[in-house]
């Protein structure tokens, strides 16, 4: 018995289609994550942890705006964002939460300089849910991808964007989310663990995804993540895509600007690409495997001049992505574009020619 794990000869599991539903959770997800400090700039979701979805749905109907939520739970609960946290999925439930910051700087400052993580589960996708976000001041971070290339861990011996490297290592959130998760997942043998995040924290979640994946290989993990620049190059790409147990699906909307960066031709990106193609009343959904290409093809300069001008500004921002996904009925693929014919059946294997 043997496994091999490339792209010419990947595990079934990294070439499995996800649903749109899940996509779509994950989705709501990270808009939940991107947007709650507009409602309330430092909620602690921790306060939410462990309340079953139909305990939160059922305290929301009894509130109301003058009634607010505040007092029925230990911790400062906003209405609002208990509304968007119970739309992600019927059963959502939040598991732990974790706030840290990159550098020493004055309070007023915190916002611009934090990296955070939430943890959630759904019995019905039978998935433990990790989304990462990146703060406004990462997320503006230089991408030009002129910098040199820096070693992502003495672990995972290859080069990435050093911006990349200094945010995930600078907090020690990897090490209380990865013991958050060994604690769930022996509570819930039967879940996957799913990776997700948007732009930078798109970024974040990859490799994280990456270095969960390798030191825990009785997992199956996947990262499925929205508007994600490329991390670093060829040699990052054949490591995440030499890990069995490890499945990425890049998620990128039509003119997004963001999965363009950085923009030397040094960078790739890894994985599968989700590419949403047309506007609010004609979208439709392409599934590239081992996909190399971006759906905003331009360079820097020119993308981010379109970005500030409008529809690639409009295409990254995460609510952008779920409203296609959430709006588009039931279209979705049904196989990677590249493959054609039925291919080759034997011994419960299947084998196509992409």
């Amino acid at each position: 018995y043997g496994m091999t794990s490339a792209e010419l000869d990947p595990s079934m599991f990294q070439v499995e289609l996800p649903t749109k539903k899940e996509i779509i959770a994950h989705s709501k997800i990270c808009a939940l994550m991107d947007g709650y400090t507009t409602i309330h700039r430092d909620f602690n979701f921790n306060a939410l942890s462990g309340l079953p979805h139909s305990f939160l749905e059922e305290e929301y109907e009894k509130s109301s705006e003058k009634e607010p939520l505040t007092d029925k739970f230990a911790g400062s609960c906003h209405r609002d964002v208990v509304k968007k946290l119970l739309s992600c999925a019927d059963d959502i439930i939040v598991e732990g939460f974790f706030r840290e910051y990159e550098y020493t700087v004055e309070d007023n400052d915190k916002e611009s300089e934090r990296m955070e993580a939430c943890i959630l589960s759904s019995d019905s996708l039978r998935q433990i849910i990790v989304c990462f976000r990146g703060t406004m001041a990462l997320n503006k971070s230089s991408l030009s991808g002129k910098e040199p290339s820096c070693i992502l861990h003495k672990e995972h011996n290859v080069p990435i964007m050093p911006t990349f490297r200094t945010a995930y290592f600078g907090t020690p959130i990897e090490k209380g989310v990865f013991a958050l998760l060994a604690n769930l997942t022996t509570h819930k043998p039967f879940f996957d663990v799913v990776i997700t995040g948007h732009a930078f924290g798109a970024a974040m979640a990859t490799i994280a995804g990456l270095r969960y994946a390798s030191s825990n290989s009785q997992m199956r993990v996947s990262c499925h993540v929205f508007g994600s620049p490329r991390i670093g190059g060829e040699e990052w790409r054949q490591m995440v895509h030499s890990v069995p147990n490890l499945r990425v699906y890049r998620v990128e909307n039509g003119s997004d600007p963001y999965v363009s960066l950085p923009s030397s031709n040094d960078w790739v990106h890894c994985g599968h690409a989700i590419q949403i193609n047309g506007d609010d009343n004609s979208v439709e959904f392409e599934a590239r495997r081992f996909d190399r290409r971006c759906a905003a093809s331009f360079n820097n300069k020119k993308m981010l001049g379109f970005a500030k001008a409008g529809k690639g500004k409009v295409d990254h921002q995460i609510r952008s992505y779920d409203n296609k996904l959430t709006r588009s009925g039931d279209k979705w693929f049904a196989d990677f574009c590249e493959v054609k014919g039925k291919g080759i059946q034997a011994s419960n294997e299947r084998r196509t020619l992409a």
